[in-house]
């Protein structure tokens, strides 16, 4: 009897549990069979708007399609409104908001095809106009840059004229044209003949030798600073060239003999009191050789050469036949060249002071005071320097300062000429 009654029991048991549990497995099944669409919106919808509340930036990619279904999410509209804010070019930089709401997009459209339509939204975020924005301020600013940079008042590039140049064995040689021009006249820096101020020239000597030298004389002084280049340079045509377009006018350093000689050896081609006269004037034609555009000759180094009458009169003759200039560097107050060009009739000039024979700022400020002066008494002076660190950047100083005070900086062709000579004192 006990085992029947626990079999009851047992029975009972399982009937019960047999009727509580099927019932509520149909409810759950039917509803996730027949509206999966509703319910898979609802139920998860309900759940994550509280989460997406949190992270608004992935709000915007799921809830747009649930929007259009549904009516509880109402609240949609909200994150709604922060889709504009992609728009900003801020945003779209960013990448958090743009990358999280790109991707979602073409995922949730899958079960509507409207879905689509609102992303393009999000396509429209060409911000990246801004960023042409940020390009044009910079391409502006680089042609601006680059027309400050170019010089006003440049010299014209030199002109290979066949009528202005003698074609030799050694290279092409000055001359003068049929026509009477003179490459002194044609190579000249324009300047204001009526300009009555106190003229000073200046002139840097010994460039093309350091490039580094050369570079800074050419581009760092003003161009009415003359500069005068040594024959050896091996790009001396080039030199002369970036010189011209700078505004520099041009002349070429001829080595002659100095009183320490051969201690102090200007080089293989230096002119000597010990060569004849057609031994120097080959050498001489070897460094007019060299390059063309320049306006004359100032003697380098020429203490003991500029000091022989019998010496300098066939050279200074020689370069007068040539349409050309000379000046004296002044290495030596002994020399004749004042006389001799007054015989031979040729535009001619000497430095009235070398700056920096003591190559030291002070020095050379005294130099300068020294010529400021003497350009004031004499209404014309003429300063000389070598291409020194130091000296370039006195030059580009006091040039500045000479033009303040009223004195006219001149190309040396504005100061060389026949009368000139006669001057010397």
């Amino acid at each position: 009897m006990l085992l029947l009654g626990f079999a009851v029991l047992v029975a009972g048991v399982v009937v019960w549990l047999v009727l509580t549990s099927p019932a509520p497995s149909p409810v759950a099944e039917k509803p996730s069979g027949k509206p999966s669409p509703d319910a898979i919106a609802i139920t998860p919808e309900t759940a994550k708007p509280s989460a997406p509340e949190s992270t608004p930036a992935e709000k915007p990619a799921a809830l747009p399609p649930t929007v259009e279904k549904s009516t509880p999410k109402d609240t949609a509209p909200a994150p709604a409104s922060t889709q504009p804010v992609p728009k900003s070019g801020a945003d779209t930089m960013t990448g958090a908001g743009t990358m999280t709401q790109s991707p979602p997009t073409p995922g949730a459209p899958v079960p509507g095809a409207t879905a689509v339509e609102p992303k393009p939204k999000a396509p429209e975020t060409p911000p990246a106009k801004p960023v042409v924005v940020q390009k044009t301020p910079t391409t502006p600013t680089t042609p601006k840059s680059m027309a400050r940079a170019i010089v006003p008042k440049k010299l014209p590039p030199v002109q290979h004229d066949p009528a202005l140049l003698q074609v030799t064995n050694l290279g092409p040689l000055p001359r003068i044209g049929s026509d009477g021009r003179l490459p002194r006249q044609v190579y000249a820096k324009p300047f204001d003949v009526a300009d009555k101020r106190p003229r000073v020239a200046i002139v840097v000597s010994g460039l093309g030798l350091s490039a580094a030298a050369t570079e800074s004389a050419i581009q760092g002084l003003p161009g009415s600073v003359t500069l005068a280049f040594a024959p050896y340079s091996a790009r001396l045509n080039e030199w002369i060239r970036l010189a011209r377009a700078a505004g520099h006018e041009v002349l070429i350093n001829v080595p002659m003999e100095p009183t320490n000689y051969p201690a102090y050896d200007p080089g293989p081609q230096t002119l000597l009191t010990s060569l004849n006269a057609e031994g120097n004037l080959d050498r001489l034609l070897w460094s007019l050789s060299r390059g063309t555009g320049y306006v004359g000759v100032v003697d380098f180094l020429g203490s003991r050469f500029t000091t022989s009458r019998k010496h300098m009169l066939p050279v200074l003759r020689a370069i007068n036949e040539r349409g050309l200039l000379y000046l004296d560097s002044g290495s030596s107050p002994l020399s004749v060249s004042a006389v001799v060009a007054s015989d031979v009739k040729m535009a001619w000039a000497m430095a009235t002071l070398t700056l920096d024979q003591r190559a030291s700022r002070t020095e050379i400020d005294r130099k300068f005071s020294e010529l400021e002066q003497r350009a004031k008494r004499d209404k014309r002076a003429i300063g000389i320097a070598s291409p020194y660190p130091v000296s370039l950047e006195r030059v580009a100083t006091w040039v500045r300062q000479l033009e303040a005070r009223g004195i006219a900086i001149a190309p040396i062709s504005a100061l060389a000429g026949v009368t000139t000579a006669t001057k010397k004192k």
